[in-house]
């Protein structure tokens, strides 16, 4: 599995946010408010993201101080990291394609202002969880993964 790169993201940031902004167009009126709370699980995740990226990076490199971790449980959260980070560019791309449809109106729509509101919040949390996930992903590589390939050969 190579590395996420940012190619990577914006394959689901670009896709995630034309079909919300054309779903948006024709449904927004049908949609309940948005809330803050929206963003909790995001943020959630993204916390425990970061503290295991370094839990795993001390492992990784191992950090006399770090507990040992089980290759399985590394590569699971090498594939946790990677899947998040692409989730939340989805998210992000929604987020975008929210605001880019609220923010014309948003001064004169009270709705459009509160919901633009909770889409930066979303949007916020949603960025942080792609930091969180490449973090992860880069900490459950072995820094020294280039120069035992090349010995091999």
């Amino acid at each position: 599995m190579r590395s996420t790169r940012a190619g990577d993201l914006l394959a689901p940031f670009v896709v995630v946010g034309i079909v919300v902004y054309v779903l948006l167009r024709g449904e927004y009126d049908n949609l309940p408010p948005l809330r803050y709370l929206t963003a909790v699980p995001l943020v959630a995740l993204a916390v425990v993201e970061l503290v295991a990226a370094r839990r795993v990076r001390g492992a990784v490199r191992h950090d006399p101080r770090a507990r040992p971790m089980a290759a399985i449980v590394i590569a699971r959260c090498l594939a946790l990291g990677k899947a998040s980070s692409l989730v939340g560019s989805g998210v992000v791309g929604a987020c975008v394609a929210l605001l880019a449809y609220l923010l014309p109106d948003a001064g004169r729509v009270t709705a459009h202002g509160s919901d633009a509101r909770v889409g930066i919040a979303v949007l916020v949390a949603a960025l942080l969880l792609v930091v969180a996930g490449l973090a992860l992903e880069r900490a459950a590589i072995d820094p020294n993964r280039d120069d035992q390939q090349d010995g091999a050969h």
